[in-house]
C-alpha cells in the first residue's frame, strides 16, 4: 500500500517570493496623517461655518419677530393714549354727570370757597 500523502502532488509556484512588497516609509505615514488632519480640520471648519450661519439666521428671525411685536405694541399704546384722552375730557365727564347721574351746575349761593 502506498501512502496517500505521497501520492498527492504539491506544486510549488513560489508565488510569495515573486510578490513585490512595497515598504512604506515614515514620511508617507506622516503625509497620510497630515492629509487626514487637514481633512478633519476642513470638515470641522465647514461644520463651524454652517453652525454660525444657522445661528445668525435664527437670531435674524428672532429680531424680526421682536421688531414686529414692538411695532404692534407702539400702535396699541397710541390707541390707548387716544382712548384715555377721550375718556378724561371735561365735556364727556360733564355729559355723563348730567345725563346719567342727574347732576346740575350749582348756583353761586351753593358754592363755598375755603381760604387757607
Amino acid at each position: 500500500m502506498r501512502n496517500t500523502h505521497s501520492s498527492q502532488r504539491f506544486i510549488h509556484t513560489n508565488y510569495l517570493a515573486r510578490q513585490r512588497v512595497k515598504r512604506t516609509s515614515a514620511g508617507s505615514h506622516k503625509l497620510s496623517l497630515m492629509m487626514v488632519g487637514i481633512g478633519l480640520t476642513v470638515l470641522a471648519g465647514l461644520f463651524m461655518f454652517l453652525w454660525v450661519r444657522i445661528y445668525v439666521l435664527e437670531i435674524g428671525y428672532e429680531m424680526s419677530k421682536s421688531m414686529d411685536l414692538h411695532d404692534r405694541l407702539v400702535q396699541k399704546n397710541r390707541a390707548l393714549r387716544i382712548e384715555r384722552a377721550s375718556l378724561i375730557s371735561p365735556s364727556r365727564i360733564e355729559k355723563i354727570a348730567k345725563n346719567k347721574l342727574g347732576m346740575v351746575v350749582p348756583d353761586s349761593n351753593q358754592v363755598v370757597t375755603l381760604q387757607w
